[in-house]
């Protein structure tokens, strides 16, 4: 989790007004001499901090000779910071509508840096699929807003299908879900967990993660979509027949199944 002073870094707020600002609000009001002692701001650089808070709409200052400042209230200034994120997203849209992308080309396997953008571009994917989802996740690589963006697909679309490894207490009472059962051979078999979701048979993200190690692919590839969508039915035809005929393959297989793994 991002802690305030990240957050406000990212819109333009330098380390000297967030230090300044946050004393603020735990105040009623302050004279800069109290400001500049309790934020550890120096105090040849704390009128001018305090007169940038006050040009940003930030700090309100008292027209009487012996100057007071106060910060205006976390609510105003988070409803402010939307006004200014709305109406910059709205600008970018317009932006973008006049640039005509070119036509790229499918066949590319494209990398994925790092775990966090990993997980941004699957809940990119899953939030903008039109027809279906084919997922295989670990429950450890799962959180509150994909569980959210997961269900909304399931009321939105007509296919989605859901593979989960299960290596957390997590459940998850997705709509059309299967355990998988086999997580520790799976880990003996690839030495890691890995991700694969394909979207409308179009695109897939694929790839292994070994704690927050990622070595993900997104890609349009056909042949790569086609493999990806096929793994993730293979697995739930086998384990919608584990679950409708338990007692029987434990007879033929074992109690947890094993015998299904003696293919040589």
């Amino acid at each position: 989790m991002l802690d305030i002073s990240t957050i406000m870094r990212k819109y333009g707020f330098n380390e000297s007004e967030i230090k300044v600002y946050l004393t603020l609000i735990n105040h009623e009001q302050m004279t800069g001499y109290e400001v500049s002692k309790l934020s550890g701001v120096a105090r040849s650089k704390v009128y001018n901090v305090l007169e940038n808070l006050i040009q940003k709409n930030m700090v309100l200052v008292n027209q009487t000779e012996n100057k007071m400042y106060r910060a205006i209230p976390t609510d105003e200034f988070l409803a402010r910071l939307e006004h200014i994120f709305k109406n910059d997203l709205k600008n970018l849209k317009q932006g973008f509508k006049e640039i005509k992308e070119p036509k790229r080309d499918a066949g590319h396997l494209w990398k994925i840096n790092d775990y966090t953008s990993m997980i941004e571009k699957i809940k990119y994917v899953i939030s903008n699929a039109k027809e279906s989802i084919y997922i295989q996740i670990w429950t450890s690589d799962i959180d509150d807003e994909l569980v959210n963006l997961i269900k909304l697909a399931e009321k939105r679309l007509t296919k989605v299908v859901i593979i989960l490894f299960k290596d957390s207490e997590d459940n998850f009472d997705f709509k059309n879900v299967y355990y998988h059962g086999f997580e520790k051979d799976k880990l003996s078999d690839f030495g890691s967990r890995w991700i694969n979701v394909v979207a409308d048979n179009k695109q897939v993200v694929y790839g292994t993660i070994n704690h927050h190690t990622t070595n993900v692919i997104w890609t349009e590839n056909t042949a790569m979509i086609s493999l990806a969508s096929e793994y993730v039915k293979h697995d739930a035809y086998t384990l919608k027949i584990f679950r409708d005929l338990p007692e029987d393959l434990k007879k033929e297989y074992g109690v947890d199944f094993e015998g299904v793994r003696e293919i040589y």
